[in-house]
């Protein structure tokens, strides 16, 4: 089923009276100086042809023509990447090697697959020149994207023909404003009267007889209008020995009865037996000598295949060798509608003989076509079911099988556990999940008498929705994973691969960071033995987050890097997985302050994830810190938009920790970059900071770096409040949780924070304690950033530490003396915790005057809300709980005038 059909990478080999179209091939060279050649045009007006005399014009040592005839089938991405990538293998001598090919051709999503083949186009030196013939057999939506995406992404030596009955949307319109389009459609495919005359005085050659008047020929054209598959028909019934004057008078019958009527003069010519076999044999879209064999009941089908060859019965080989032949389309399917009506039973049990035969060679996708023109739902069913049923979806079959689920009964797909969980699947691809979820609990609520191995596959395919619908686990959920994986055979590797990176993905976001380690690296094997390195890639990804969590900056560094590698070797520097490489690795480069060489990565790698396929995890490390780079560069606003567009793809995409993860970072810079805590409060409430920090984790409604981020928030809230005890106590509770779960990364926040605490609380040793400790685990990983971005709490620890009488060791006052130097050269933001910002200055110049909260909010142009938390951070830093004491003690301080009339007043 995987192996792919080298014949659709080459022309067919038209038999027959073809004569050369030397204008329309002199018009069609100038796809060489365009971007789109777009020939669109209804059945038989030669297209195929055409392209077929223009190809071989070239010579390959100086033009690559790739050649690829699309079928339904192609219009799953996966199949259409590898078929392309097999049609730039195999356009010449000098081409690609076959390594680059295999790489190339393997299954890909399609933005990697868009970049894999673009990447594979930017070497080469010649003019590059794709045919895509028959595009209307293939088209959708999706493959209308992935090929606008190619036209627009290719270098530009690369050049582009689309041959299709439909009218496709390939971005024409643009194409056209910058001269970069080409267009033939049926007008310009039309034989003219001298083509016409050319082409039917050929058939006549050495005939009995006269030969056909110029009004003839003429009335001909007329009433074809130019249809070249038509005339070819025509020539074909003349050579037979038709009445050249009926066949005058035909034409001029309607000329929706043009194709069927010639077709009956072809079958007309030929004696009984071929007509039989013909009409048979025109079931199969490739005919082999077997296959006739099958059909016809014979045993010397390839030699019928030569002989109707010889006979020029539209029949084609579809390769030098005659390995394979197929019927002209429209003449097939006029035979395939004629069995259909003459005989219906006959016309299923043969298709049903076919589906059969295909079954047992193992083309899945044959024998489900077969299947379902025999109408037959019970060998449909058995055939998908026998095939993988849901298994077929990860491995690229996605199309093939919902094609065959829609033309089965709802009850019958119920019935079989294998065809349920494809439907399930199949919603769940669609992005339908709530149906999804209730189809699934509904079958597996009903599963009874089931073998084990079949409540396996259940389990997996529900693990695979609970991991789509990314809602968080608990450890006792994860534990029945780990046991799941005991149960499955160990060759299974698609199975046990998925599992396992399943696994680990959700210990490492529940913070269980040891235990994902070993199901991560398990599935690195068996998506090696498979030979995915694509796959492959995403484990490392994971393997380098959980180094970084684990604060083991250098090991993820080292871990990205020699991915970075392998992807721009295997699938190029601008890729899909060279995006999320990308975001990952300015995540550590912004750790190790170096925000600008972040910021070249994430300029290119976040418009490209925003138009690819891609999860929470590397869109929270692009985005957050896109947005903490550029605060710290002081572009704020900036810093909101990037935030802002977390936001609207996690809307758009239905991710709900991204949209969490955004508030909380919007919370956040606003911690280190406001002017004071006021806005902070107003944002914190926006997003119940509150309920989220106090999710435990018995609570799965809330996932675990969202509770993380959340409790650091509310703790340096707290501490710019004056609130240090409640402060203090969060902080313990969070660094015994990090400690115990091996949270290295989230233990150097936590120990800034408690420094900061206990120097407020008069607890100096132990602030030196706790700041030695962040130092201590930061300094030989290069992690500089969190004692920056912690500036307001983090600086006068440093200060002190540098400035102390103590002796610093060489290595930890390099890296203490580096921080220092950072900070010197950017202007501290906001206030230091404890004192009044010019914001809070400004309310109380009003409040001396017993303005009301609206009443200053109007006068200051701020929302009563950020009034409101203001006076309280200001109430909290000078101990009073009411406005009339806060008038007094502020009076006292000097902190208003005593003119004008307060409260007290």
């Amino acid at each position: 089923m995987d192996e792919m059909i080298h014949t659709k990478l080459a022309p067919p080999m038209w038999m027959g009276n073809q004569i050369r179209r030397d204008l329309l091939l002199a018009r069609l060279d100038v796809a060489l100086e365009r971007r789109l050649t777009l020939i669109q045009a209804p059945a038989g007006y030669g297209k195929t042809s055409l392209l077929s005399q223009w190809k071989e014009r070239f010579d390959p040592a100086n033009v690559l023509v790739a050649w690829l005839t699309l079928e339904r089938d192609d219009s799953d991405l996966r199949r259409l990447t590898r078929y392309i990538a097999l049609a730039l293998e195999g356009a010449g001598p000098h081409d690609m090697t076959g390594d680059e090919g295999d790489r190339m051709a393997a299954s890909l999503p399609p933005r990697a697959a868009v970049s894999a083949i673009v990447n594979r186009l930017a070497q080469e030196k010649r003019t590059v020149v794709l045919i895509l013939d028959d595009f209307h057999r293939a088209e959708s939506p999706e493959v209308d994207a992935f090929v606008r995406s190619l036209i627009q992404l290719a270098p530009p030596n690369c050049h582009f023909i689309v041959a299709s009955r439909d009218y496709p949307w390939l971005g024409q319109s643009i194409l056209a404003a910058e001269e970069q389009l080409v267009e033939l459609t049926a007008d310009d495919l039309k034989f003219s009267s001298h083509e016409a005359e050319a082409l039917l005085a050929r058939a006549l050659d050495g005939s009995v007889g006269e030969g056909l008047a110029g009004d003839d020929v003429r009335s001909i054209v007329e009433r074809t209008e130019g249809w070249p598959i038509a005339l070819q028909l025509a020539s074909l019934s003349l050579k037979r020995g038709a009445d050249h004057r009926r066949l005058v008078e035909q034409f001029r019958g309607p000329s929706s009865e043009l194709a069927r009527y010639l077709s009956e003069q072809v079958l007309m010519t030929m004696p009984e037996e071929t007509r039989e076999i013909v009409i048979r044999t025109a079931l199969l879209d490739r005919l082999t000598g077997d296959a006739v064999n099958l059909l016809c009941d014979r045993q010397d089908g390839w030699m019928v295949l030569e002989r109707l060859e010889e006979q020029g019965v539209f029949l084609t080989p579809l390769t030098p060798e005659r390995q394979a032949y197929r019927y002209h389309q429209l003449f097939a399917e006029h035979l395939r509608e004629r069995l259909a009506r003459r005989d219906s039973a006959q016309f299923r049990a043969l298709h049903r003989r076919v589906a059969a035969w295909f079954a047992e060679r193992g083309e899945t996708a044959e024998a489900v076509s077969h299947a379902i023109q025999a109408d037959d739902d019970a060998m449909l069913a058995t055939i998908l079911e026998d095939a993988g049923g849901w298994r077929l979806i990860p491995l690229g079959h996605q199309a093939m099988i919902q094609r065959g689920l829609e033309k089965l009964p709802a009850a019958i797909v119920a019935v079989r556990p294998r065809l349920a969980l494809a439907r399930v699947y199949l919603e769940i691809k669609r992005g339908e999940l709530t149906t999804a979820r209730a189809d699934y609990d509904s079958f597996a609520a009903a599963a009874t008498d089931l073998s084990p191995d079949q409540m396996t596959e259940i389990r997996v395919v529900g693990d695979v929705l609970a991991d789509y619908e990314n809602e968080p686990v608990t450890l006792d959920d994860l534990l029945s994973r780990e046991a799941l994986l005991r149960t499955l055979p160990s060759n299974d590797h698609l199975v046990f691969a998925n599992v396992s990176e399943t696994l680990g993905a959700k210990y490492f976001e529940g913070g269980w960071l040891e235990r994902a380690l070993e199901p991560t690296l398990a599935a690195r094997e068996h998506y090696q033995a498979m030979g995915s390195l694509y796959s492959d890639v995403f484990t490392r990804f994971l393997e380098a987050r959980i180094r970084h969590a684990q604060g083991r900056v250098k090991d993820a560094t080292a871990i990205l890097t020699a991915t970075r590698l392998e992807i721009g070797s295997g699938f190029g520097d601008r890729s899909d997985l060279a995006a999320n490489c990308a975001a990952f690795e300015a995540e550590l480069l912004y750790e190790q302050d170096q925000p600008a060489a972040a910021m070249a990565l994430l300029d290119w790698a976040v418009p490209h994830m925003e138009q690819s396929d891609g999860w929470t995890d590397v869109y929270a490390a692009a985005y957050f810190t896109a947005a903490h780079a550029l605060a710290a560069d002081g572009s704020v606003e900036s810093a909101q938009e990037m935030i802002a567009r977390a936001r609207r793809l996690a809307s758009r995409r239905r991710l709900r920790q991204l949209d969490l993860l955004a508030g909380l970072c919007e919370l956040d810079l606003l911690i280190q970059h406001g002017e004071d805590s006021a806005a902070a409060h107003v944002a914190a409430d926006a997003i119940d900071l509150n309920a989220l920090a106090q999710a435990s984790e018995a609570d799965i409604t809330v996932h675990r770096p969202v509770v993380t981020a959340a409790s650091l928030c509310r703790i340096r809230l707290a501490l710019l409040d004056g609130e240090h005890e409640a402060a203090l106590t969060e902080l313990t509770d969070l660094r015994r949780w990090a400690t115990q779960h091996g949270a290295g990364r989230l233990l150097i926040d936590v120990n800034i924070l408690l420094a900061y605490a206990h120097r407020t609380a008069g607890d100096a040793a132990q602030a030196r304690a706790c700041f030695d400790d962040a130092v201590g685990s930061a300094m030989f990983q290069g992690i500089a950033r969190p004692f920056i971005d912690a500036r307001r709490f983090a600086e006068p620890l440093l200060n002190e530490t540098l400035g102390g009488t103590g002796q610093l060791d060489r290595f930890r006052g390099q890296f203490l003396k580096g921080i220092a130097r950072t900070l010197a050269s950017r202007p501290a933001t906001g206030p230091a915790p404890g004192l009044l910002s010019d914001a809070e200055s400004a309310i109380l110049e009003h409040l001396g005057f017993g303005y009301s909260n609206k009443e200053i909010a109007r006068l200051i142009g701020m929302s009563p809300d950020t009034v409101k938390y203001r006076l309280k951070s200001v109430f909290k830093k000078i101990g009073v709980h009411k406005r009339r004491d806060a008038v007094r003690v502020l009076r006292e301080r000097g902190f208003i005038s005593s003119s004008g009339t307060s409260l007290a007043d």
